[in-house]
């Protein structure tokens, strides 16, 4: 015994020894990059020339906040580090380029973009449209536009296009799979206990088709987010929306007609100003900013570069009277998680910070979540009652999604605020316990044993006991009733007036307002106004109330910033076709890694959590 317990910790020993060595070789590595990008930075002179073009390189998701793992090393391997653009950076970079004497004109590039939810892509499009006050121009070039692009592009004053490229529109839409048949091949079940006529999380496991009223409800969510996004083509592209519809839906004879020139297709249909090869671009640009310095072909920065050269260290002092936002970005769950994941200990920890520090006069809860642990949740609100007992306003700014366990944290606010486009709602509640009993017997596995009681449990090896899903149906729709009753206090309505509206059911900002379900359409800053108000507060500080990351993921994060080689190369093998189906199998199969609430209680919108932030 003695001899193993000497292995162990000679195993141990070895994994720390390890462990150390790796972040020192990333150290090393991290510091030969930023000993390159200074002397890159020197060789071209002032980071912002005179006339200059900022670059809004937008990469990967525009996002809240970037997700990282428990464990950096198991990241890194992934290489899912620091891939993606946030939303702050944008709106930070655009409005000081609109009163910087050196920038000329704003570039919208989006050869490295890969999608946002339509409440950020429209509301980047109004900061755009500021931008244009400012009198500088704005202007798009890409080779290929997605549908997400496109209405970031339309804002430009001129967009261009690779003479072989194209810009695809094609609709709103949601199609995912299902997996009943699967599992009864695997002679496997999911055990679904759920509350809400519309709450159609967990279908595709119970299901080969999407239920009526999954579709009824979607198909006007998907209708709302298309009307929206011709609304705003029409308007910056001066094209009459019944026209622009006839186009998109005849798109196929229009390119026939065209002999499947694509290019020629959107310059006829004015989507586009003109067509130009990376040369001609290049050429173009040096009429409008010059040429850059050492090797750069165009007087240009790019926003991360642009960024750096305007930080100040006063940005990182708190001072006094702080509107503190505090993100809940990510899937509810129960305990402490890292960024991108709310965790019910973390977020009720940060929340706690900030009421005990007598500096924060307000706090703006930020918003991007689909939801998910019910008690986790409930954690959470608690804290957002203490907050306002403690005389603190708080007010819930809603980005693309505020669904389910996202609205349960958010209904007593003191006021919520959303864009016309996030998806909120979703009011219902469900458990699920996977049962792989026959699945082991195919195998050659059976499961046997014996209880005190009828409400032992063998896992997800057997069916659960009767008595005990009796036991789990009665506190799923107990959970039911009590996120009825708490939206009922927090929004001043009825509990009969909150369950017409509930039942699972996600709803538009815009449709949310009417039903009574958020107060006022705006972005952060409409909510961060609004809090400095409710604090009666004239001299103020906004302060994001994050977490300080680990020194390794901040190495790593710069390491697989989107710029290096090392980023790209790992990207590119996670493209390879055989890999996409497998992806999305596992991607789906991960939810039950996500659950972990102790009593398999879930408010949480599976539809909310893939649909729309694509391309």
């Amino acid at each position: 015994m003695g001899l193993i317990k000497s292995f162990w910790r000679f195993i141990q020993k070895l994994q720390s020894f390890v462990g150390t060595l790796l972040f020192l070789i990333v150290l090393l590595i991290f510091s030969a990059i930023i000993l390159a990008n200074f002397m890159t930075d020197s060789e071209e002179g002032e980071l912002t020339a005179k006339n200059s073009a900022l670059v809004l390189d937008f990469k990967g998701l525009i996002v809240e906040q970037e997700a990282f793992s428990n464990d950096p090393y198991e990241q890194l391997l992934a290489g899912d580090l620091g891939g993606n653009t946030r939303l702050r950076d944008i709106e930070r970079a655009i409005d000081l380029a609109a009163e910087d004497d050196n920038i000329k004109m704003l570039v919208l590039d989006f050869s490295q973009f890969a999608g946002a939810y339509p409440s950020k892509l429209h509301y980047i499009g109004r900061k755009i449209e500021q931008f244009k006050k400012s009198g500088k121009k704005v202007v798009s070039y890409g080779s290929l536009y997605s549908q997400s692009a496109y209405l970031l592009a339309s804002f430009a004053d001129e967009i261009y296009i690779h003479p072989q490229g194209a810009v695809l529109l094609y609709g709103y839409g949601g199609f995912q799979n299902y997996f009943l048949g699967f599992l009864n091949k695997i002679k496997a079940e999911v055990q679904l206990f759920r509350v809400g006529k519309y709450k159609s999380a967990m279908e595709p496991f119970i299901r080969n088709d999407m239920s009526d009223e999954a579709r009824e409800a979607n198909l006007e969510l998907y209708n709302s987010f298309w009307d929206s996004y011709l609304a705003d083509i029409s308007e910056q592209r001066n094209i009459d929306e019944a026209v622009l519809r006839a186009g998109i839906d005849n798109a196929d004879q229009l390119l026939m007609d065209l002999k499947g020139d694509l290019g020629q297709l959107a310059l006829q249909n004015s989507l586009v100003d003109g067509l130009k090869t990376r040369a001609e671009w290049i050429s173009y640009m040096q009429n409008e900013v010059g040429k850059g310095h050492g090797k750069q072909e165009i007087n240009q920065i790019n926003l991360k570069t642009y960024l750096a050269s305007k930080f100040d260290r006063s940005q990182l002092e708190r001072g006094n009277n702080i509107v503190a936002i505090i993100y809940a970005n990510g899937t509810i769950m129960d305990g402490v998680m890292p960024q991108g994941t709310v965790g019910g200990d973390t977020l009720s920890r940060q929340l706690r910070e900030a009421r005990l520090d007598d500096r924060v006069k307000a706090v703006v809860l930020r918003v991007e979540s689909p939801g998910g642990s019910a008690f986790a949740s409930e954690l959470i609100r608690q804290e957002i009652l203490l907050l306002k007992a403690a005389g603190k306003p708080v007010i819930a700014s809603f980005g693309g999604v505020a669904a389910s366990g996202g609205y349960w944290i958010s209904a007593n606010a003191d006021e919520i605020w959303a864009s016309p486009t996030t998806i909120t709602g979703s009011i219902g509640i469900f458990g699920a316990i996977p049962n792989i009993e026959g699945t082991l017997a195919e195998i050659g596995i059976t499961t046997d044993g014996i209880g005190t009681t009828p409400l032992v449990s063998a896992g997800i090896n057997k069916p659960l006991p009767e008595k005990l899903k009796n036991i789990i149906q009665s506190n799923i729709e107990n959970g039911y009733d009590r996120f009825l009753n708490l939206v009922a206090e927090g929004r001043h309505m009825s509990v009969e007036q909150v369950n017409e509206i509930a039942q699972g059911r996600v709803w538009t900002g815009a449709k949310a307002l009417e039903i009574g379900l958020v107060d006022h359409l705006g972005n952060l800053d409409h909510a961060i106004k609004a809090a400095v108000s409710k604090a009666d507060l004239k001299d103020y500080n906004v302060v994001y109330w994050e977490d300080e990351l680990p020194i390794e993921l901040q190495i790593m994060s710069r390491l697989f910033d989107s710029e290096s080689k090392l980023a790209d190369f790992v990207a590119s093998k996670q493209k390879r076709p055989e890999l996409l189906l497998m992806n999305k199998i596992t991607e789906k199969l991960s939810l039950f890694s996500k659950m972990n609430d102790p009593q398999h209680a879930y408010v949480l919108c599976i539809e909310c959590m893939a649909g729309i932030n694509s391309q």
